[in-house]
Parts: C-alpha cells; structure tokens; sequence
C-alpha cells in the first residue's frame, strides 16, 4: 500500500526523468546543428585562401602565387647549396627591379615599398621559366623590424 507521500514522489520523479530526457534531447538537436555549422565554416574558410590567392592578392604579397608553383620551390636551393629557400609558403612571384649599381630591390606590398635584394640571395635569372622573378622571405610584418630574403630569381632581362 503506497502512501500519498510516495505518490507524490514517484510523479515528481517521473517528471524529473521526463524533463532530463527533454533536456538531452535538446542538447543532442543543438550538438548536431554545433557540429554542421563547424564544418560548414571549416570548409569556406579552407578554401578562402585560394580564392583570395586567386583573385583578391596584390602581385608579390607574402602567399601570393606560392600555390602555383610549390613544386618548383621546393627543389629551390641558395646559393651556398645548404637547405631550401622555402619553408612551405614564403616563396612568390615579385615585382623587381635593377638599380643603377647592378644590384636588385623587390617590391614588397606589405611594406609598400622597394626592398633590396641582398648579393649573395641573386641566384640564376628567369629559373622558372615564366618569365618573372621569384623571391622567398620571411613574412613582410610591419611589428617585426627583422625581414630577410633568402633567395632571389630575376627575370631573364633585368627590368
């Protein structure tokens, strides 16, 4: 024989059990949707950097054109024949130009402005082919007062 307390009890848990399995429910719908609009985002964000490459880079940009010819780069070597002159992503075709002395300055977007081409960096003109030059170097950051260039390729007639 059940008491009116215990009733209560057995209604106030199966509410409980109720309310929990509802709850559950609900974290399970939002976890799935959580999980949607994550690999949604994940996707348009992995392919944002080619379309940006693509479309939208300023000619020379740090990333800029590295895609295209990550093959070629990574047989690059510096002069010295020790290691590659790319790590993965800092090489790119660049705007160059001869200066007076016969040395060689790049354009660097992301300093909006000619950068020198250190002499042991010249490497042989036109190596790829295309008829542009090429360079790879640290990112251009404008915080970071250090920027080094590891190798240079100009193109075939120094323009």
């Amino acid at each position: 024989m059940r008491l009116p307390g215990d009733q209560a009890g057995a209604r106030r848990n199966r509410r409980r059990a109720v309310a929990f399995v509802a709850v559950m429910s609900v974290i399970r719908l939002l976890s799935v949707r959580l999980a949607l609009v994550v690999l949604i985002a994940a996707g348009v964000m992995s392919s944002a950097p080619e379309r940006a490459q693509a479309q939208d880079c300023e000619y020379g940009a740090f990333g800029c054109g590295h895609a295209e010819q990550h093959h070629q780069y990574l047989d690059w070597q510096p002069r010295t024949g020790k290691g590659s002159c790319c790590n993965g992503d800092d090489c790119r075709p660049v705007k160059a130009r001869s200066e007076d002395d016969g040395s060689w300055s790049v354009w660097i977007p992301e300093f909006r402005q000619w950068v020198p081409v250190p002499a042991f960096a010249v490497g042989e003109p036109d190596r790829f082919g295309d008829g542009r030059s090429h360079v790879c170097s640290t990112k251009p950051m404008l915080t970071v007062p250090v920027f080094h260039i590891f190798c240079f390729s100009p193109t075939g007639s120094k323009s």
